[in-house]
């Protein structure tokens, strides 16, 4: 199903190697989940000072 919203996506989602099209909401919620749940992480221990980019795999099985 094709999404005509006027928007450029943030988050990319996979499943199963099948692509997955975000509407805004869908591609919002799910940023701004992961970046607050990284908030809670104390990301500078590891040098990240400012998080720009985040890549997540789960493994479902």
């Amino acid at each position: 199903m094709a999404c005509n919203d006027d928007f450029e996506n943030n988050v990319t989602l996979a499943i199963n190697g099948n692509d997955i099209e975000l509407n805004k909401f869908t591609d919002d919620i799910i940023k701004e989940t992961i970046l607050g749940l990284l908030k809670a992480i104390k990301t500078s221990e590891y040098g990240v000072d400012e998080v720009k980019d985040v890549e997540i795999t789960i493994k479902n099985e």
